[in-house]
């Protein structure tokens, strides 16, 4: 790197020991963007650093929406009055270790951040009425018992499946422990057949569990309503639909679908749901 730091400071600005929540993008049901959408709304979060892309992100794995390229962004946000920083970015599509450890150079190391948080929604075999399980993989066990108080599911003891590379959330919790940094990776439950289309009810899951960590203050009303009409759409395609009516059933009672019956539930779901915009 010719001794060049790969980050970028916009401004300058004290904290004291303050945390540090991180959001990756294109997650499911659009969890982290939705989190990070809202605390901007709330905090007023202002941006202040961020890491230079191009050695961390290849030109092919760019993203292209509605014929436009999606520059692959890392950037710190902060909130002044609670203390808190915001980290968001795309996964890097190579050199993921010193990119992480780049994240942690910045930091702990300038910022003096004493404790971080991944968001990251998982796909589960649910439905959109049932209540979402926020679980809580940790890297120190003195921050499993602080969590415990908080309504998340502390008792996971996850390990990557044979031959799998593990999540960029994993990778970084386990960089964070060399460096004696207390982090833990949030996954909250996305029923599968909205995790293409977006679940409020689960971002508003994570953003309560921030509210009450961090003390924000946070207003969440928009996030019922967005609930609210999300509920009603599918209960008019339920109506619409016998199909679809009893997938979605069988998941209320706890009944697991076949491959076949969520793959069609989801197309269902999605076609019906982005008709409706």
């Amino acid at each position: 790197m010719n001794g060049e730091q790969p980050f970028i400071i916009y401004k300058r600005r004290g904290f004291q020991n303050p945390s540090l929540i991180i959001a990756w993008g294109y997650d499911a049901g659009g969890l982290a963007a939705g989190v990070i959408e809202l605390l901007d709304k709330n905090l007023g979060l202002e941006i202040f650093a961020e890491i230079k892309t191009p050695e961390f992100f290849s030109v092919d794995g760019v993203a292209i929406e509605e014929d436009v390229i999606q520059i692959p962004e890392s950037r710190f946000y902060y909130c002044q009055a609670r203390n808190l920083l915001i980290f968001e970015s795309d996964a890097p599509s190579r050199e993921h270790y010193r990119f992480l450890n780049t994240i942690l150079d910045f930091a702990v190391d300038r910022c003096k951040v004493k404790e971080l948080y991944t968001m990251s929604g998982i796909v589960s075999q649910i439905a959109h009425i049932n209540p979402r399980k926020v679980f809580a993989v940790v890297n120190q066990s003195k921050l499993r018992r602080k969590l415990a108080r908080y309504g998340v599911e502390t008792n996971v003891d996850y390990q990557t499946p044979p031959g799998e590379r593990p999540t960029l959330s994993s990778f970084l919790l386990w960089v964070a422990q060399r460096r004696d940094v207390a982090a833990c990776g949030l996954w909250v439950e996305v029923p599968f057949y909205l995790a293409d289309v977006g679940d409020p009810a689960a971002s508003k899951r994570a953003l309560e569990f921030l509210d009450r960590r961090f003390k924000l203050g946070l207003d969440l009303g928009e996030l019922d309503l967005e609930i609210q009409k999300l509920n009603k759409d599918i209960e008019e395609l339920k109506r619409q639909t016998p199909d679809v009516d009893r997938c979605i059933e069988m998941l209320k009672s706890g009944i697991a679908l076949s491959e076949d019956e969520g793959e069609r539930l989801a197309e269902e779901v999605a076609k019906f749901l982005q008709e409706r915009k």
